[in-house]
């Protein structure tokens, strides 16, 4: 007892500093289990399947809703890389010769002896727009979204293989999206390589076990720079 009552100072100081040591801890878990629930989570994967005929998926895993601005969708190459914006792209409604001549045919001819044809009606179709937490949207197969790019740029295909001795090597995908009321976009993207068989098959295969995120500052700079090299 005497000991104790002449190092109660000491004794005091020491359990301060333990309790203080204590609370610290219990505050950085309180902080990490909110700053994982307030992280964004995009997952992208493919569905129904292994080749191109699979769809593919975003996921949104967040905990508020998120808003997809742009899928850039890049295609590496033997030759180079192909990228384009897949969030909007066209789709051409066009009628069969057959009932445009069945049209004309009808309606006559006008005063110059020239057959008149219905105009082809051009259609957009879109990706973008808001996701509920827990929701997912599909934005097509493989196979539409590599022969979409291809047509961009231009590029012959025949049983989605190049024409010429072009060799398809990686497919990446990359989200951008606004996640809840934050100002700056945040971003995910998996690579998926393309193996060409060869019985005219194509099998994708993820690169990465999981989807990467790109949610801290310098992440969403790179983020804002995919943005700027599509509208450069």
């Amino acid at each position: 007892m005497e000991w104790l009552s002449e190092h109660s100072k000491a004794i005091t100081a020491i359990t301060s500093i333990l309790t203080l040591f204590v609370w610290f801890f219990y505050a950085q878990i309180l902080y990490r289990n909110f700053a994982r629930t307030r992280r964004p989570r995009i997952i992208i994967n493919r569905g129904h399947g292994n080749d191109l005929t699979s769809l593919c998926l975003i996921s949104n895993m967040s905990s508020e809703p998120i808003f997809l601005e742009h899928i850039i969708v890049t295609l590496h190459t033997s030759k180079g890389s192909l990228t384009n914006d897949m969030i909007d792209f066209e789709a051409d409604h066009r009628q069969d010769r057959s009932d445009s001549e069945d049209s004309s045919s009808e309606h006559g001819k006008d005063q110059g002896g020239n057959c008149r044809h219905e105009q082809d009606r051009e259609g957009m179709r879109s990706s973008q727009g808001p996701m509920l937490p827990g929701s997912f949207s599909h934005v097509g197969s493989f196979e539409a979204i590599l022969r979409r790019l291809c047509n961009v740029h231009e590029v012959a295909l025949e049983h989605d293989r190049p024409k010429d001795d072009t060799v398809f090597q990686f497919l990446d995908i990359r989200v951008v999206a606004i996640y809840g009321s934050e100002d700056h976009p945040i971003g995910a993207e998996r690579r998926f390589r393309l193996h060409m068989n060869d019985d005219e098959a194509c099998t994708l295969v993820p690169v990465s076990l999981d989807t990467k995120r790109y949610a801290n500052r310098l992440q969403r700079w790179r983020v804002r720079q995919w943005i700027r090299h599509l509208d450069g």
